[in-house]
């Protein structure tokens, strides 16, 4: 956020009036053509009204059919990941083996289930799916953001954004005083990234573990036997010995926080906010993020809650790097919680 209040045009030129006026007129003309007809987020920024310190909307250069666009190939790329792991695995272990192709789809179906069923082929399918994922992933948003680039500040923490007037719709309706403020509180917040984050790791345990009580009370935690929970997942990577445990911990704790933090706070959040206040979009794409997993109650119930702790931190201290903390300090827990029970 070291740029934030030049975007914003809170730095005066040697106290010189006359020079910041002319730098603020000369700004507005520069940027007139490519943010016509994009609001200004500061100007409506309420800060007395955003209890939750969120911060105002971000400056969103694309519409609203780009970003479905985008987030239904985000989200068809979870499913080609699937299909296409399982594929890559049975191929590797063929060739090591010495072993011919299947002869008919029967028999491939056949091999397949049986990568399923051992603990070392799933875990290094589980690893090979989240590797494709992000390779299809990271290009379906690069395609998408590639028009507007360079994005307008505060994008995936700066890191192809630019403080340029040209690209900022951000404060160009804004009094001084709005424009100060925000860039003040944001950068305070910015700046306490640690603690921001450690705060809601804490809220983050303490949350899930009120929702697990509750539906440990109700009957709706725990594996299914097929998989599709969490419980499974983890249980036959331990069942793998260290290199399933291994595969998972690199998978869960590292390429996963890293990726799905990029897609869902770092490209989705800010994009949901065109549309919305800030506080809102944090529970929409907290939602949304919990539904895409598609695992049973339990786990949607428990990722709804990750979802707003990293929401909240991302959209207070506008660091992808606190969110991607707090995302795999869960996931952490969870393998180290398993591995308590299971010991």
């Amino acid at each position: 956020m070291a740029n934030l209040d030049s975007a914003l045009g809170t730095r005066a030129r040697d106290g010189d009036g006359a020079a910041t006026r002319e730098a603020r007129s000369t700004r507005d003309e520069a940027s007139d053509d490519a943010t016509r007809g994009r609001a200004d987020p500061l100007a409506a920024y309420d800060a007395d009204r955003d209890w939750l310190g969120a911060g105002p909307r971000w400056d969103v250069p694309h519409g609203g059919a780009r970003f479905a666009a985008t987030m239904l190939a985000v989200d068809a790329s979870f499913y080609a990941a699937g299909c296409l792991a399982p594929m890559v695995e049975h191929a590797a272990r063929a060739s090591r083996e010495g072993r011919d192709a299947p002869e008919s789809a029967e028999a491939l179906a056949e091999d397949l289930r049986r990568a399923f069923d051992d603990p070392s082929a799933f875990a290094d399918i589980l690893l090979d799916a989240e590797i494709i994922q992000i390779a299809l992933g990271a290009g379906i948003l690069a395609l998408s953001v590639k028009k507007f680039a360079p994005l307008p500040l505060g994008w995936f923490n700066d890191a192809f954004s630019s403080s340029d007037a040209a690209v900022n719709a951000t404060g160009r309706d804004a009094s001084k005083w709005k424009r100060d403020a925000a860039a003040k509180a944001q950068n305070e917040r910015a700046s306490a990234s640690a603690s921001e984050a450690g705060r809601a790791i804490l809220g983050t345990f303490l949350g899930v573990a009120l929702v697990t009580w509750v539906l440990y009370a109700a009957g709706l935690r725990g594996g299914d036997g097929n998989g599709s929970s969490s419980v499974d997942v983890i249980e036959k990577a331990f069942a793998a010995g260290p290199h399933g445990i291994a595969n998972l911990v690199v998978t869960t704790v590292i390429l996963a926080p890293i990726f799905e933090e990029t897609v869902f706070r770092g490209y989705m959040l800010p994009s949901l906010t065109k549309f919305m206040d800030t506080t809102p979009a944090i529970g929409v794409s907290a939602l949304i993020f919990a539904l895409i997993h598609q695992h049973g109650v339990g786990d949607t119930v428990q990722l709804v809650a990750v979802g707003l702790a990293t929401g909240i931190v991302y959209a207070r201290t506008r660091n992808l790097a606190a969110s991607i903390a707090v995302h795999a300090a869960f996931n952490a827990s969870v393998i180290a919680l398993f591995a308590l029970w299971v010991s």
